[in-house]
């Protein structure tokens, strides 16, 4: 099938720029051709740039006649996205263009992230900066590099990088909601040290989960969904329990803010055992599918031989095992002010063999600092009585929502212009960048808004195509109406 092309969608000066920017290769931590794209996008539009020593990107544009008095607005999304694709997909993301196609009303991927977290955000912001009829003040494109995994972009960022007074966020996910507060999180690594030993005499199994929902650990974390790492893990468990075994590769997820879709494992046990571990096995997989259907539809679950000779130790494969059964998975804490909002949650997102070592990765988030402060304590006690080297970093604040700001009240206000409906403020549980410039600059007025995105983080994200136009509607209004706040 032909890579479609994107158009003929309308707006199309977002669409354009959208189909360029997933053309780009740009996973978190290599995003230097996405960089130079915009530089390059710049210079050609004779847009004003610069970049830090973090790998950030600023644009800036003047205001346009007559509107030199507006306030500074920056318009900010980050230039990396999720790299993830379906088990058994043969795909580059270094290489291969990202396979779009459109769906009826929504632009999405074959058996990939399309990466509309956050290019659409991109495309939004060029696009300002390049409408010679809109009536704008002074804009400012902010463009931050490794969001996903751990803000570090955002972090490096010095002060005096951006001048804005307000900012709007462009990497929400819900039409007809703007965001006004975020979590805080943190992400803990694990490192477990292994040795492959010959095999001694064993059968080589394998264990595979796959076909889960996946999703964000921040937006998705509340809904039933299962987690593949945790799943392969209990299987594993159930069968400890009643025959020894031994541990050669285990693997899954994506990256540690994503809830893993899919995992593996491959692992040795004694000859004379085989056949009843099989049997064991297969019981447990009866079980899970019975239990797990209902909530995820097209769960996989996959026994057969494996040709590995080589294993870790009884022991250091139990305490990789305990160690993923005892880390938490999911919602731990709602809030007790607004109703259905998760307060406190922890995502086991990742587990990946090395030649010497095992490398766990988790995130968590709350929306209260001492509730995070005691989650980050236990989750590094989990791993020390693993025998597990922890490693606690790029921790990120929470933005505290203000809904009397002048700012937000006037893209509220907006946005129900366009939309002739109400229009909700709200808080997620989703970390966003916002947090971290405020603790830059603490009178920075923000709102984050986007487009409709779903299965964000998975396979199969999309993007609803007419929410697009809305949104970029919405953001040129709030540019004019900037000069309410004069």
């Amino acid at each position: 099938m032909e890579r479609e092309t994107l158009e003929r969608l309308e707006p199309s000066v977002i669409w354009s720029l959208f189909e360029e920017i997933i053309r780009i290769p740009r996973c978190s931590g290599g995003e230097e051709r996405i960089r130079a794209w915009v530089l390059r996008w710049a210079e050609r539009n004779g847009v004003q740039a610069k970049a830090d020593q973090g790998g950030n990107v600023l644009l800036s544009a003047p205001a346009a006649p007559g509107c030199e008095d507006y306030p500074t607005l920056v318009l900010q999304a980050h230039l990396d996205m999720v790299c993830a694709a379906e088990p058994g997909l043969s795909f580059d993301f270094a290489r291969d263009p990202i396979p779009v196609q459109i769906e009826g009303q929504a632009v999405t991927a074959r058996g990939t992230t399309l990466g509309a977290d956050n290019g659409i955000g991109i495309a939004f912001a060029l696009a300002a900066l390049a409408d010679r009829g809109l009536h704008h003040g002074p804009l400012e494109a902010l463009f931050t590099v490794n969001e996903e995994n751990g803000f570090t972009g955002a972090f490096a960022l010095r002060p005096d990088f951006f001048t804005g007074s307000c900012l709007i966020n462009l990497d929400s996910e819900d039409l007809g909601q703007i965001t006004i507060g975020s979590a805080g999180g943190e992400f803990t690594d694990y490192l477990l040290p292994v040795n492959l030993q010959e095999s001694r005499g064993e059968q080589g199994l394998e264990l595979a989960v796959e076909g889960l929902q996946g999703g964000h650990s921040g937006m998705q974390i509340h809904l039933p969904r299962m987690n593949a790492i945790k799943t392969v893990a209990d299987g594993l468990r159930s069968l400890e329990a009643e025959i020894g075994l031994r541990v050669c590769r285990f693997d899954g997820g994506a990256a540690p803010n994503a809830i893993p879709a899919a995992a593996r494992c491959t692992f040795l046990v004694p000859a004379g055992d085989a056949a009843e571990a099989s049997r064991l096995l297969e019981h447990w997989r009866e079980r899970t599918l019975r239990a797990g259907r209902d909530r995820e539809p097209g769960l996989r679950i996959e026994i057969r031989q494996s040709a590995d000779r080589q294993g870790w130790s009884e022991g250091e494969s139990a305490r990789l095992l305990g160690l993923l059964e005892e880390i938490p998975q999911g919602p731990l804490a709602f809030s007790r002010e607004v109703e259905g909002l998760v307060e406190t949650s922890n995502n086991l997102g990742v587990v990946r063999s090395k030649a010497k070592e095992v490398e766990v990765l988790a995130n968590c988030r709350s929306s209260v600092r001492e509730s995070l402060d005691e989650l980050s304590r236990r989750l590094r006690s989990i791993g020390e009585r693993h025998d597990a080297r922890v490693r606690q970093h790029d921790r990120y604040p929470a933005w505290t929502a203000n809904p009397a700001s002048p700012f937000n009240l006037l893209v509220k206000e907006e946005y129900e212009a366009v939309l002739h409906r109400p229009v909700e403020l709200k808080a997620y549980h989703a970390g966003l960048e916002c947090g971290v410039f405020k603790g830059i600059a603490p009178e920075l007025e923000i709102a984050s808004l986007g487009p409709t995105l779903k299965n964000v983080h998975a396979a199969g994200e999309l993007v609803e195509i007419p929410s697009v136009g809305i949104v970029w509607e919405v953001l040129r209004r709030v540019i004019e109406g900037l000069k309410r706040l004069r």
